[in-house]
């Protein structure tokens, strides 16, 4: 018990050195961001900072991860908040796929040195009951997701011990995989076999909403957009625009902008894509200058 008690203290010190971890790196240095990008993959591997600073003339960080949920975006902006001051706005991404609890989801080890935070503990509480049930043990939180966390915490001691000052991707935007469509359209196609739909989920609008007002209550303008989504690909979402509907109405109700680019050209060519909703490191580049010059027309206080 005194070795796991010592491991656990050492995992957690670690853990918050390791600059890759997003978590960690908005704890520890100040980014004072004016817009916040949130969301998964999507604007992960999409809105690079730079490119968008550039048309904006606003300072920007990509806060977002790969495969989270909006439970996910929300402990990141609460985190984000507790090092930094408040930015003016926040991008969130929202999909028909973020509805629905069979894309995407809550990352548990993502928070597991971070449990004696409130909220952090509360939601994974909630998302992940087992895992909190055995946390209470010493070192338990990093032996329950070993495989996920050993490697991170091996990267944190070389963090510590050579100093090093910032993440690889400082911005918090990761360039797409360098490579071409690779899918065959019928492979594609099996994503979305017709009368599949999208399944709403009460617990996603829950954190929706969660969302939006955490950010109200800290006093961010909250803006949502969907990027584009590959255009052969809708024929085979039935309950697409029905779907997209339901997240307006809510949208509606909190007076917060929801921004589609449902007609953009480049949705028709698959070199700007690599699957579904990710685009490739071209089509990344089109799109983000599709959003600056969207967002500056009239949704950025400057």
């Amino acid at each position: 018990m005194l070795i796991l008690f010592v491991l656990d203290k050492v995992y957690t010190f670690f853990l918050l050195q390791n600059k890759n971890i997003k978590s960690s790196y908005i704890q520890s240095d100040k980014i004072n961001a004016d817009l916040l990008i949130a969301g998964p993959c999507e604007p992960f591997w999409m809105i690079n900072p730079e490119q968008l600073d550039e048309i904006t003339k606003i300072n920007s960080y990509n806060i977002a991860l790969s495969h989270s949920n909006f439970a996910d975006n929300l402990l990141h902006l609460h985190l984000y908040l507790k090092n930094n001051k408040k930015p003016a706005h926040i991008l969130l991404y929202v999909t028909p796929e973020s509805m629905d609890e069979r894309y995407n989801t809550f990352n548990t080890y993502r928070f597991a040195h971070l449990l004696s935070d409130p909220l952090v503990n509360d939601i994974v509480a909630e998302f992940d009951p087992d895992y909190h049930k055995w946390s209470s043990l010493p070192f338990m939180p990093y032996a329950y997701y070993s495989n996920l966390i050993n490697f991170k915490t091996i990267q944190g001691f070389k963090h510590f011990v050579t100093d090093k000052k910032s993440p690889k991707f400082a911005n918090g935007y990761q360039p797409p995989i360098k490579q071409d469509w690779h899918f065959r359209m019928r492979n594609f196609i099996d994503l979305y076999p017709d009368k599949v739909e999208f399944k709403w989920s009460n617990r996603r609008e829950k954190y929706f909403r969660k969302f939006i007002e955490y950010a109200n209550s800290k006093g961010i303008a909250v803006l949502l957009y969907e990027s584009p989504v590959f255009e052969p690909a809708k024929a085979h979402q039935v309950n697409r625009y029905e779907t997209l509907d339901q997240i307006q109405k809510i949208a509606d109700e909190y007076a917060v902008p929801f921004l589609l680019f449902d007609d953009l050209e480049m949705a028709r060519d698959k070199s700007n894509f690599f699957s579904t909703l990710n685009t490739t490191e071209k089509g990344s580049i089109i799109f983000t200058d599709s959003l600056g010059l969207r967002l500056n027309a009239g949704y950025l206080s400057k």
